[in-house]
């Protein structure tokens, strides 16, 4: 059985994610609710939780403050639940931590606690929660630090500046980093384009997204990029005047 906390500033929110947990996920049982960051704070500190289902804004804070200040507890999982991840979109999916939006449905709420119950019981890493609280400090996307699943328990973490650009590989992606390495994530290349589409990266063809920060030249009209560590990709017809114009606004 796993001992779970509930931590959200709404009554019906607590109810609705306890009365599910219930239903469709009888190996986790609720020993407590909280409704704000400081109670829930103390609730995990005196329950010493395995999960945590935790809102992301709450009256008195976020649940990056749940985390902050529960640091001496020993490690539990967590699943953040919210109305609006874009606020927090990256800093939370470049830590691969679990989420859910509200409002809750079962699907969502059963494949995140698999996932969670999956880790609990391999005793995997919970460094993904160190990376999720440096990238929330840290503020700006470009220094973010990401955690890269390469196997179902196997994480790799990198900082975002170092990744050169990313490939597909069948329903993997390869990330090629500035010093020339090759991690191959057990996520999609669509998962990270659609995640890096509003930073500093730019798709060149169907198979390839380049950091403009790693462009060193572009050659033959927009035709190849030349990357800093020497490499050269080639550029789709339709995407030739848009890199351009995307890469000059950046230098």
């Amino acid at each position: 059985m796993i001992k779970a906390v509930i931590i959200d500033d709404e009554r019906n929110s607590r109810d609705i994610i306890s009365l599910m947990l219930e239903k469709y996920c009888p190996d986790v049982q609720v020993a407590a609710t909280a409704s704000d960051c400081a109670d829930g704070i103390a609730t995990i500190q005196e329950h010493q939780p395995q999960l945590v289902f935790l809102d992301l804004e709450m009256p008195d804070g976020t649940g990056f403050d749940v985390l902050l200040g529960t640091r001496e507890v020993a490690p539990f999982e967590a699943v953040f639940v919210t109305a609006f991840e874009k606020k927090f979109l990256h800093t939370i999916r470049f830590s691969e931590v679990e989420i859910i939006l509200k409002p809750i449905d079962r699907e969502s709420l059963m494949n995140a606690v698999a996932k969670i119950t999956d880790r609990i019981r391999a005793n995997a890493s919970t460094t993904r929660y160190r990376v999720l609280l440096e990238n929330f400090n840290n503020g700006r996307n470009i220094n973010m630090d990401m955690v890269i699943p390469v196997t179902q328990h196997e994480d790799k973490i990198i900082g975002l500046h170092t990744v050169s650009y990313l490939e597909a590989s069948a329903e993997k992606c390869i990330i090629h980093l500035s010093d020339q390495q090759q991690i191959i994530a057990e996520r999609s290349f669509r998962y990270y384009t659609d995640l890096f589409s509003t930073l500093r990266f730019y798709q060149i063809n169907n198979h390839q997204m380049v950091q403009l920060s790693q462009i060193n030249g572009i050659e033959g009209d927009g035709g190849r990029v030349v990357l800093k560590n020497g490499e050269r990709l080639e550029v789709a017809d339709r995407r030739r005047k848009e890199l351009i114009s995307h890469w000059k606004q950046y230098k």
